[in-house]
């Protein structure tokens, strides 16, 4: 099924104005960067895989990701500032969430995405 897009061409018809409409503004462009920064690694990955069902405390997910305390809280670190994941504490754990419904579904359909890339 072919999508008819419509063409805008410098020489011919430009739909520069309409383009112009229907982009982000530049604090979403940049909260949209974000997410996908925050996804640009593979650890980061994994931690919110593994999120995406569960609530984790920082040492479950050592022993899950077996890699040392400072990297997985550094990883955590990092999906807290991109507001991605957070915390609660219970006496003395950390227990992280996604609190990001979108990166779900994002994570969701690139995980489908890859996985039919695989059977063609």
């Amino acid at each position: 099924m072919t999508e008819n897009l419509i063409r805008s061409c410098c020489e011919d018809v430009s739909f520069i104005p309409d383009i112009k409409k229907t982009l982000p503004k530049e604090k979403e462009l940049v909260d949209i960067t974000c997410i996908y920064k925050a996804l640009s690694d593979p650890t980061r990955v994994k931690i919110l895989f593994a999120l995406l069902k569960y609530e984790i405390c920082v040492g479950e997910m050592v022993n899950l990701l077996e890699l040392p305390q400072s990297h997985v809280s550094h990883q955590l670190k990092i999906l807290r500032k991109y507001n991605i994941v957070t915390y609660k504490k219970d006496k003395k754990m950390s227990f992280y969430r996604i609190i990001n419904p979108h990166v779900k579904d994002l994570l969701q359909i690139a995980l489908k995405n890859v996985q039919c890339q695989k059977k063609k």
